[in-house]
């Protein structure tokens, strides 16, 4: 049974040295390197409790050295061992349990604790080698070494009780195991009086415990490490999204400057001359002009009033002036009566839902979308109606243009400084657009979640 143990003990060891140094290769996380190396030379201790490769090693030293240095030296060499994966274990648990990050200050000084006990243990080693001692090299580990690692254990476990994620649960069971059966097996083997038959194997259970329970923790540890890798990278996804909402933002209201300044110029300054113009033709004296004269001034000044409706439509336009005054539904519906009038249009407006109450720069952009997509349908669909339609549910809000003209291939779509428009600020409302074309007309619908844009 005790070998069984063995073998099952040493598959699980050398199983995790390579699982360790896969994660360690792929993750990059200090903690599975040490554990690896732990393994390594805890496999070394567990080969040493094999009598044939214990006292094989021995014999092969005593050709070098004699009979008698080789067992002291391969009995401080087997308890120098343990003092190495011990250490190894407990800067393994260190990282594992984050308390390199959380608890930074108490970190570093196991850390140098660690290294001061393992550049003392082996100064006395090499004591004990000279003076021919290996009790005193138990003794010192006995005394000196495991009390201190107990303590280092048991403060560490009330650090990580407080500071660690959820994957300390299945290490602290697994390790509490470990050491538990540890210090039963290193009892029992220095006192006989105990009467523990094979307490080596409680060691080997131990380990096997521990590696069973270290396993639930690494996935777990995984997991948590994913959840956090998955958790920047989104960070960084919204933070490009928002650097390029607020690109476009930029861009828009850039565009929307541009269109109030051309308005504000078309209707002070060019209007403005053509108006001054028809006052001065009008303060000409016809009346010694020949009639064809008089017809000339009156067509001209006709022409000029002509093209004062059309820069003042233009100008509107361009910054529509209504939204700030009257809000979008009534911006939308003096626009299809305006398509309606000029192109000899049938446009049909309607709105169902709650009242609209949202920021004015949003009502702006769907606006423009609107306007964008009836210019469209009057300039191109070749269609006899159309029906512009607005629904909102708070927080949602849909709009249709539907037209029964001739349709579009997406190649048609495709291109285009007015779509392409459309597009941006489909992507500044973080909205959704669905194009609908056949030959018996063609249907946009726009979803809008508020809530989405003001996330964003």
């Amino acid at each position: 049974m005790e070998m069984f143990i063995w073998n099952m003990a040493i598959s699980f060891q050398l199983l995790f040295i390579i699982i360790s140094s896969v994660i360690f290769i792929y993750l990059r996380e200090k903690s599975f390197k040490y554990y690896a190396l732990y393994n390594i030379f805890l496999i070394m201790y567990l080969l040493s409790r094999y009598d044939s490769v214990y006292y094989g090693f021995e014999n092969l030293l005593a050709g070098f050295i004699g009979t008698t240095n080789s067992k002291v030296f391969t009995e401080i060499l087997n308890f120098f061992i343990q003092v190495i994966f011990y250490n190894l274990y407990s800067m393994f648990a260190l990282y594992f349990l984050d308390l390199d990050k959380r608890v930074k200050k108490y970190f570093n000084k196991v850390v140098l604790t660690l290294r001061i006990l393992g550049g003392l243990f082996f100064i006395f080693a090499v004591l004990s080698y000279v003076l021919k001692n290996s009790d005193l090299y138990i003794l010192l580990y006995t005394f000196i070494y495991l009390p201190v690692m107990l303590t280092l254990f048991l403060i560490s476990v009330v650090q990580s009780v407080n500071r660690s994620g959820k994957h300390k649960d299945f290490f602290l069971f697994g390790v509490t195991s470990y050491i538990c059966c540890a210090l039963i097996a290193f009892t029992g083997t220095f006192i006989p009086s105990l009467n523990i038959k094979n307490p080596i194997s409680f060691f080997y259970v131990g380990i096997i415990i521990e590696t069973i329970f270290f396993s639930l923790g690494l996935a777990y540890k995984i997991k948590i490490i994913n959840d956090e890798k998955n958790r920047v990278r989104n960070l960084i996804t919204t933070h490009k999204h928002e650097q390029e909402i607020s690109k476009l933002e930029g861009l828009m209201e850039g565009e929307e400057n541009e269109r109030k300044r051309i308005a504000e110029e078309l209707h002070d300054g060019i209007a403005g001359d053509l108006l001054a113009i028809k006052f001065n033709l009008s303060n000409i004296n016809v009346s010694t002009e020949s009639p064809v004269n008089v017809g000339v001034l009156k067509e001209v000044s006709q022409i000029i009033d002509n093209s004062c409706v059309q820069i003042r439509e233009i100008s509107h336009n361009l910054s529509p002036s209504s939204i700030t005054n009257f809000g979008l539904l009534q911006t939308v519906e003096n626009l299809c009566k305006k398509m309606e009038s000029v192109y000899k249009i049938k446009v049909n407006f309607n709105f169902s839902g709650d009242e609209i109450n949202i920021n004015k720069n949003v009502e702006t952009h769907i606006y423009r979308i609107i306007q964008e997509l009836v210019n469209n349908v009057v300039k191109h669909s070749q269609a006899s109606i159309a029906d512009v339609s607005i629904n909102y549910k708070k927080p949602q809000i849909t709009i249709s243009v539907q037209d029964n003209g001739t349709g579009f291939s997406e190649e048609q779509t495709s291109n285009g400084i007015g779509l392409s428009n459309i597009d941006s600020r489909i992507r500044f409302l973080n909205a959704k657009i669905k194009k609908d074309s056949h030959k018996q007309g063609t249907l946009f619908t726009i979803s809008i979640n508020l809530d989405d844009i003001y996330k964003t």
